[in-house]
């Protein structure tokens, strides 16, 4: 019984790190992380994308962004300008990487993710709530 614990927690926590690892390694080379205080005025004027469900956008989002869902963007990226910023954020990076990535791979030099996601964030938001 131990054993079977033991090896559970030990095989969650390994893909846990090696999650957050494939994270940091796939931004690293697709895109600038930025923290919550440069976020907000480097984002201003810009596309600034969130990717999480309309329900989370819907109560809470940084202000000035837009809700496109990571597979609606996955899917067609074309209302992203190629030439201009783009500012990704999600909950807490996994989907904006991922995302990133394949913005890169289509030719999008200048994107920018939100540092630990939305959970994080410490700059204006709109609320519906």
């Amino acid at each position: 019984m131990w054993i079977t614990l033991f090896t559970i927690i030990l095989l969650w926590f390994l893909w846990y790190v090696g999650n957050k690892l494939w994270t940091n390694s796939l931004l690293k080379k697709s895109a600038t992380v930025l923290t919550s205080e440069d976020f907000e005025p480097q984002s201003h004027g810009h596309d600034i994308v969130d990717i999480r469900e309309p329900a989370k956008f819907k109560s809470k989002h940084v202000f000035g962004a837009r809700n496109i869902q990571y597979m609606m963007l996955k899917e067609n990226h074309a209302a992203l300008r190629k030439d201009k910023p783009v500012f990704l954020y999600d909950e807490n990076m996994q989907f904006a990487a991922r995302m990133a990535n394949i913005l890169k791979k289509d030719g999008y030099d200048q994107v920018y993710v939100l540092k630990n996601g939305f959970a994080d964030y410490k700059g204006k938001v709109k609320s519906n709530q």
